[in-house]
């Protein structure tokens, strides 16, 4: 009986880890391609969801700076000063006027402080033409308002500016000429022919403009700038607001009947043609101005 012989097959520790690697890559590769598929149709699905209105971002707006001109036209720097009363501050409190009233002397001292500083005072008219002309005015130049023509304008400020040959501007409600507390017509007149003062549109009655009636508005303005424009013999193409107060009815309602500006009672010192129907006045107290920034 032949025997068969036992072959014994050894393999190879080199062989048993080439093979090993080779499992290990081609088990990473199939790993890949199913990612990589996964991935894919992942994309595809998300792409075709559109996300809901509510859920868009609103692009956010970013400013940088940029030149003056560009955004606010043609300025100029020109203080606007805005008084009412001026007159003894003792008696403006008893009369329940203290916070619409400069005390003569103070106002005085104001006057001369101008002076003191070199500042050259104009007229509402020659800043207006300045900005619409795009034209330069005179350095340091300033304008004085006084609203609604009371009867101390006359009694008390205007001695102290004719004493300072300063030009200064009248805003004037026409129906209130004559009655107590306020100037005539022929004060406010003298006041005008003798040079230094210019009379403007402010309403008839000193309404609040924004809260009236298209035919009480027309009323308001128009009456008040016919009415100076005879008295006066000089165009009134110019309006303050009383109070303030303006909307664009009421602007509109100015430009369509040749007027070229308006004054507001927003503070500030820059008067620019593109707010030129609200240029800027700062109301003045018993302070030296200097602390304005004058």
């Amino acid at each position: 009986m032949v025997r068969k012989k036992r072959v014994n097959y050894k393999i190879s520790p080199l062989l048993i880890s080439a093979l090993f690697i080779l499992s290990v890559i081609f088990f990473s590769l199939l790993l890949t391609l199913n990612v990589k598929q996964t991935g894919e149709e992942s994309a595809l699905a998300i792409s075709s969801i559109k996300p809901a209105p509510a859920l868009i971002p609103t692009p956010t707006a970013t400013f940088s700076p940029t030149p003056e001109s560009t955004y606010l036209g043609f300025c100029l720097n020109v203080p606007m000063l805005l008084y009412h009363h001026v007159k003894s501050l003792d008696s403006a409190k008893e009369s329940g006027q203290g916070f619409l009233t400069v005390d003569t002397q103070v106002f005085d001292a104001q006057m001369q402080y101008l002076i003191s500083k070199n500042y050259h005072t104009v007229s509402v008219d020659e800043l207006a033409a300045a900005l619409i002309n795009k034209t330069g005015l005179p350095p340091k130049s300033i304008v004085i308002t006084l609203d609604d023509g009371y009867d101390d304008v006359y009694d008390n400020a205007y001695p102290i500016l004719y004493k300072y040959q300063l030009k200064a501007n009248l805003m004037i409600s026409t129906g209130l000429l004559g009655n107590s507390g306020y100037m005539s017509w022929d004060q406010l007149k003298r006041m005008v022919d003798a040079g230094l003062i210019t009379a403007y549109d402010h309403s008839w009655s000193h309404a609040s403009l924004t809260n009236l009636s298209d035919e009480k508005l027309k009323y308001e303005i128009l009456t008040a700038k016919q009415q100076l424009e005879e008295r006066l013999g000089k165009p009134a193409n110019i309006f303050a607001y009383p109070y303030g107060s303006e909307n664009q009815k009421v602007v509109n309602l100015l430009k369509e009947n040749g007027f070229v500006a308006a004054l507001s009672t927003i503070p500030g010192s820059t008067q620019c043609d593109s707010f030129i129907m609200s240029l800027h006045r700062t109301r003045v107290g018993n302070v030296p101005l200097g602390q304005y920034g004058i």
